[in-house]
């Protein structure tokens, strides 16, 4: 993640800076949703879900929010059709947009045969990629026969020198020019060409990532300010370097240009480039798509159906709260027997937590769980906390500050003397976060293998028998019973 672009991308958005902004999606009587709400909180925001999850209708009710003009545009008909064996009705848009100053809200209705619309639509340029760019252009209507009987060309359009240097940085490959060639044949279907070290070659023979990344560059590079840009399946054809430079691509596109950039993925490498308020996870349910803001990259494309097949989830928040709840539950007397039958799952922030807690104590999951909280956040429906009132470092920490620091410097293998004059000047830290890592700089052990030895130590000196059951318990209340 390109830190210093996020920080100066959220100041300016938190600034207001962006002058049209499509805050917030509703959809209701369409494909399974039943009036949930989708808020866009960054400009560029990445839906992500299983396949079937809602992804694209998220995305192609978005495309619909504008009037529709002759510089583009879209209306709901050209994405939901009526057809043989689809009637679509009782459907209910709502959209709320700012303008300048001005937030308003709207609906855009289909009660039976046909579409209702405000009185007055607002205009905005809005630009969709489908995943049909994704195709060869061979297996593209029309270029069929331009391969065959293209003899010269008519016209040639470079891309720009800025955003060929774009595509080159994507790709991680120096392309000396980049142009669209006009075939005598037929005007209209040009084709793209990129001059490399050994010569110039056709999107006919380019690679899938090529081709598709210089249609993408074009289009972008005349995308005019404050408009709204959404691609479906943003990774497609990428590796992931490519993906992640792609991404951060878009984000400096989006604040330079104030576009809005909605985009649907299932690659990790792509969450990974955007801030927790940027991704949206839809989670499938009984009673339509929940709605998931700030999970974790790993949790959003983790299938909970996946091969363990354990019988409940413990989510937490991070790995942090994952080494201490499983070295907890470690100390039961029935510990090894409740670690064998659930996954522990890192899923994101305290309200990520708590959502996923909620939905399981409503049985609106495919499987039974629980969530676990951080000691300083409060009680939230289908939830425990860990033990403590402060952040799992402060806890660990000054619990094991109050017992001289127990045996770690026996775990370590390092003089009691000078580890605790490590421990000592890392509580002078206000970033509490980083305290495993500063140690681990200091005896030249990771942060993550510190962290898990204090925890280990915490629990066997620290950690109280009521507390443990406490917790321990409300975990395996989520167990089938007679297994």
């Amino acid at each position: 993640m390109d830190v210093g672009e996020i920080s100066r991308i959220r100041d300016q958005f938190q600034g207001g800076q962006w002058p049209q902004f499509l805050e917030r999606i509703d959809i209701a009587g369409l494909r399974g949703w039943r009036a949930q709400v989708v808020q866009l909180k960054f400009p560029v925001v990445a839906i992500v879900g299983e396949n079937g999850a809602g992804k694209s209708t998220v995305l192609k009710v978005a495309a619909a929010a504008y009037d529709k003009t002759k510089d583009g545009g879209y209306f709901p008909s050209d994405f939901f059709l009526d057809t043989h064996w689809d009637t679509l009705s009782a459907i209910d848009l709502g959209y709320q947009i700012k303008t300048g100053d001005v937030t308003q809200n709207f609906k855009i209705r289909k009660p039976s045969k046909r579409w209702s619309f405000p009185e007055k639509r607002h205009s905005r340029r809005v630009y969709w990629f489908d995943v049909a760019r994704t195709l060869p252009l061979d297996a593209t209507a029309g270029y069929a026969r331009v391969a065959r009987l293209a003899a010269g060309e008519i016209s040639t359009e470079a891309l720009s020198e800025e955003y060929r240097g774009h595509l080159s940085y994507i790709l991680g490959r120096e392309y000396s020019n980049a142009r669209f060639a006009a075939p005598d044949v037929n005007v209209n279907r040009k084709v793209g060409l990129l001059q490399r070290d050994f010569g110039e070659i056709s999107q006919f023979h380019q690679g899938a990532g090529e081709d598709t990344s210089l249609d993408l560059m074009l289009a972008l590079q005349e995308v005019p300010n404050n408009s709204l840009v959404i691609i479906d399946e943003v990774e497609a054809s990428l590796h992931p370097r490519a993906q992640r430079r792609l991404i951060n691509f878009l984000i400096k596109l989006s604040r330079l240009r104030r576009v809005q950039v909605i985009v649907s993925t299932h690659s990790p490498y792509v969450l990974e480039e955007l801030p927790p308020e940027a991704r949206v996870l839809l989670l499938p349910t009984a009673e339509g798509p929940t709605v998931i803001y700030g999970a974790s990259p790993e949790f959003a494309l983790t299938k909970l159906d996946d091969a363990i097949h354990p019988e409940s989830f413990v989510y937490v928040e991070d790995r942090s709260g994952e080494v201490w709840v499983r070295e907890i539950i470690a100390r039961h007397p029935e510990g090894q027997a409740i670690l064998s039958r659930i996954k522990i799952s890192s899923v994101g922030p305290a309200n990520v937590v708590a959502m996923m807690g909620k939905l399981a104590a409503e049985n609106k999951l495919p499987q039974p769980g629980i969530g676990v909280l951080d000691g300083d956040q409060q009680d939230s429906v289908g939830c425990v906390r860990l033990p403590g009132d402060d952040a799992p470092e402060r806890v660990v920490f000054r619990g094991l500050q109050a017992h001289n620091w127990g045996s770690l410097h026996e775990r370590f293998g390092i003089g009691a003397g000078d580890l605790h004059t490590y421990f000592e000047d890392t509580l002078l830290n206000p970033d509490f976060h980083r305290w495993p890592t500063l140690v681990g700089d200091r005896i030249l052990k990771s942060g993550t293998s510190v962290w898990e030895t204090m925890v280990t130590e915490w629990c066997r000196i620290c950690l109280a028998d009521d507390i443990r059951d406490g917790i321990v318990n409300a975990i395996q209340q989520t167990l089938p019973v007679g297994v």
